[in-house]
């Protein structure tokens, strides 16, 4: 294999961050729009879980196969086929349900098509950084694009509104999947040229070059442990993260008999919280560590899940929820930050894909759980029951980190990075 010659100057930041905002404003769109579809539809905490597991099966699926994918194909090339892809689906989407098909089914569906391009274009974007940009520059890159999600968390939910009840002749959903079908093609066209580094592998697309693929993958892990213990951390916080995005509906609409507004006031809050706090992570990192920003991000993600469990209104609920997800984002930040720098670049895509599925498999099972116990507790003891269980875990995981690793800190760390 060899990497591709490139004037890195020439690598077009903006351009993958103008995409990344209209991508995850149509996800947005959808998150904001489809449990609340699903929910008043069936008005059945279980069907909420089953769809959730159906939407991340893919991406537990996907995650190697993706590597695998964005370390043959030029990062312009997969941009633009997985962005227009998803556009097509939520157009097929449109189709079955102007033909009467049971809404939950095809929903699910949906977003278990959308799920796949999501992954692909996450690990791209992730294997595509750390080959265009300095090591130095990457803790403020992830946290412009991570700032970018949080934006489109503010606006998607607000917007979606807005978009559903002008177009209320059309029906609830309508207008939003042709919304966001349209930003999904702008994105699409706009990532069809963008000049980046990649590699170049010659093996052709096989069953054999896939399994040899994640061979090297899980020997890069193996040959870098610490990248395998900072998969069992981001493990323990998605079962607390995964949890509220399955429950947070149900809580808002049933238990809190509120109306639709509030699910978007909660969304809403949760993201200007997580963009005020984007936007102070370069300065905390220079300051204080990459290390601190993760020690700090994990307490607050799992003491969040205890907040959730004892919310007797519904502004508790929201502090807990807008702890959760603003500093899900920064552990993101310190999580991508740190094993961009531990990852060969040529195996970047590979591994990242075999780690991300190792990461998001907590996400299905909190679902599951989820499920499991809906019908024998109420959402906030099952937030009890996840609060816990990842304590215990997080707890258990740290000191064993320290005792195996050796580390001289309570997460593991590499040397301090200008971030200015």
């Amino acid at each position: 294999m060899s990497t591709s010659s490139f004037n890195t100057s020439s690598f077009k930041l903006k351009r993958i961050i103008f995409s990344r905002f209209l991508s995850s404003l149509s996800d947005q769109f959808l998150l904001f729009a489809v449990p609340l579809a699903i929910f008043k539809s069936t008005n059945d905490l279980k069907y909420s879980g089953l769809a959730f597991i159906v939407e991340w099966l893919p991406r537990v699926i996907m995650f190697p196969v993706a590597g695998f994918f964005v370390d043959r194909m030029r990062p312009q090339h997969l941009f633009f086929g997985v962005e227009l892809g998803r556009a097509i689906t939520l157009i097929a989407a449109l189709i079955f349900l102007a033909w009467g098909v049971n809404i939950f089914i095809v929903l699910s569906i949906m977003m278990a098509f959308l799920s796949v391009g999501f992954i692909l274009n996450f690990v791209a974007t992730e294997a595509m950084l750390p080959r265009n940009i300095e090591i130095s520059e990457l803790p403020k890159a992830h946290s412009m694009l991570q700032g970018v999600d949080q934006i489109s968390q503010v606006m998607g939910p607000t917007l979606a509104v807005v978009v559903s009840m002008w177009g209320a002749q059309w029906g609830e959903l309508t207008p939003i999947l042709v919304l966001a079908a349209i930003m999904f093609s702008i994105s699409s066209v706009n990532l069809l040229n963008i000049q980046t580094k990649h590699v170049q592998i010659q093996q052709r697309l096989t069953f054999a070059a896939l399994r040899e693929s994640n061979v090297t993958a899980v020997r890069v892990l193996l040959e870098n442990k610490v990248l395998l213990h900072l998969s069992a951390l981001t493990w323990v916080v998605n079962l607390v993260y995964g949890a509220a995005l399955v429950v947070s509906a149900a809580v808002v609409l049933k238990v809190f008999a509120l109306p639709s507004s509030h699910f978007g006031a909660l969304q809403t809050s949760a993201a200007v919280v997580s963009i005020i706090t984007f936007g102070l992570i370069p300065r905390f990192t220079k300051k204080f560590g990459l290390q601190t920003l993760g020690v700090m991000s994990f307490c607050a993600m799992i003491f969040s899940g205890l907040i959730l469990s004892l919310s007797s209104h519904f502004i508790i609920y929201l502090l807990g929820y807008v702890v959760l997800v603003a500093f899900d984002g920064a552990f993101c930040v310190y999580i991508r930050t740190l094993r961009s720098q531990i990852i060969p670049h040529e195996h970047l895509g590979k591994a990242s894909g075999l780690l991300g599925l190792l990461n998001i498999c907590s996400i299905p099972m909190s679902a599951s759980l989820v499920t499991l116990l809906s019908g024998y507790f109420s959402p906030f003891q099952i937030f009890g029951i996840i609060f816990a269980l990842a304590a215990m875990l997080g707890i258990g995981l740290v000191f064993w980190g320290r005792s195996v690793f050796g580390y001289d800190s309570w997460l593991p760390s590499v040397p301090k990075v200008d971030v200015s």
